[in-house]
């Protein structure tokens, strides 16, 4: 240090030292997330909300971050007028994460402020998993509800609302209502939400994510866990039986990685459009997204995928329940759901909402029924099978983010087809299209290594 800046340096250190004011502040960190399993080799941005709990301002801070035990990586320092209350300092960390495939690790987010001196509230731990290959992450959005709940129709609404986004699936649990019934309210009772509405996301994050009746948040809370992706492919498809009212429901999980865990598998029917009574809403109310039965109970079931998941195989699972003579067979959907457990908590690997209405046997969608896509995951080649009579078919591969990237127009026959270019794409998640007699069918393909 240069002699001539020493003096006042020290005035510097005495003036910290002695007086109290300069030492109350309490930074901390919030609206920070990372997800579980995220993209390898791709930037992920870091960024946080700078915070003071103490009454004197927070002047000087900078924010960290260390994966574990790499270097540490240094934001800058920032200077402001002060923050305290209720105020805030947006900070973006100007390196962002970005980790190739690899094992589980763990992420620090820390603040540095000049004049706090309580570290206990200073960091944040984010467990991540960066993935080599994935597929895109669906969120599962669980609402406690009834229809007695005079605050339950605005949550409701961001229920309805949510569901419409492809990568959220939606299910309310009734309590104590015409549409309650027992299987949902011992499924849901897991939780211990005491008041509705409520809402439970990811089935509560391994214990990280507390459940919470403030529905104006639930929309901000899914969208910032749509960074996330998934080492877990999951499918339904359903079969009904008219004469006998039987729904039969096949769940197939499809690994990209061999990640260890224990996991269960579990489906619910769910029925929309149901005109019924509700409490502080008009006459006409209709009730979307009701658990009529939970298939499996409250853990689900488990031993239908193994502790180390082989990937590219599919483990499937099927259960079938008889519906109730109050249900409208068209309005039933399955919702299927592949959790990972870890002693009494849990979190959703992936989750996914079948999308065809429930029909008679033999009356399924000639070509979602027809179509058979493999190897799904693989490696090079991906191939496509449909009926045997000649009919022209289109078939798009569209990325994870809509983009448009390869496009063949064939005849269908005793021969599949193969998708020309896909050996040439990168690994990831992409989403298959085909169109034939003027219907549409798709499904979601893995590219692996």
């Amino acid at each position: 240090m240069h002699r001539s800046l020493l003096p006042v340096f020290a005035l510097f250190v005495m003036f910290f030292l002695l007086d109290p004011a300069a030492r109350a502040q309490n930074a901390y960190l919030t609206n920070a997330f990372m997800p579980r399993f995220c993209m390898g080799s791709t930037d992920h941005p870091i960024v946080v909300r700078v915070r003071n709990s103490a009454a004197t301002p927070l002047i000087s801070f900078k924010v960290e971050w260390r994966w574990n035990n790499g270097p540490v990586q240094d934001g800058p320092w920032q200077s402001t007028t002060g923050i305290s209350g209720n105020q805030y300092w947006e900070y973006p960390h100007p390196i962002p994460f970005n980790q190739p495939g690899q094992s589980p690790g763990l992420l620090k987010v820390w603040v540095t402020g000049i004049g706090d001196t309580d570290a206990s509230n200073d960091t944040l731990l984010f467990p991540i998993t960066p993935l080599s290959t994935w597929t895109a992450k669906t969120q599962l959005l669980e609402m406690w509800t009834a229809t007695w709940c005079q605050y339950c129709p605005p949550a409701n609404l961001v229920g309805n609302n949510e569901n419409g986004d492809p990568l959220v699936v939606v299910a309310k649990h009734h309590a104590n209502d015409a549409y309650s019934n027992g299987s949902s309210t011992t499924y849901f009772n897991q939780y211990n939400v005491t008041f509705t509405p409520g809402g439970v996301i990811e089935q509560g994050e391994f214990g990280t994510y507390e459940p919470n009746g403030n529905h104006g948040f639930w929309a901000a809370v899914l969208d910032q866990r749509s960074i996330g992706v998934s080492p877990v492919i999951v499918e339904v498809s359903t079969v009904y039986n008219s004469t006998s009212r039987e729904l039969s429901a096949t769940l197939d999980a499809t690994f990209t990685e061999a990640l260890a865990g224990t996991y269960t598998v579990n489906m619910f029917v769910v029925e929309d459009n149901i005109p019924g009574d509700q409490t502080n809403a008009p006459a006409n109310y209709v009730h979307h997204q009701v658990v009529r039965h939970v298939m499996e109970g409250v853990a689900g079931i488990n031993g239908i995928i193994p502790a180390t998941p082989v990937p590219g195989t599919i483990y499937s699972h099927t259960r079938s329940h008889i519906l109730g003579v109050d249900l409208v067979p068209q309005n039933v959907r399955v919702i299927g759901v592949v959790t990972q457990r870890v002693g009494g908590t849990t979190y959703t690997m992936n989750a996914v909402s079948s999308d065809a209405l429930v029909v008679g046997v033999g009356e399924h969608d000639e070509a979602l029924s027809g179509l058979r896509v493999y190897p799904n995951p693989g490696l090079e080649a991906l191939w496509v099978e449909v009926f045997a009579d000649p009919a022209p078919v289109t078939l798009q591969l569209f990325s994870s983010d809509g983009r448009l990237l390869l496009e063949q127009r064939s005849v269908a026959g005793d021969a599949p087809i193969e998708l020309n270019g896909y050996g040439t794409l990168s690994p990831g998640s992409y989403q298959l299209r085909l169109e034939r007699s003027g219907q549409r069918s798709e499904r979601q393909v893995v590219k692996l290594n």
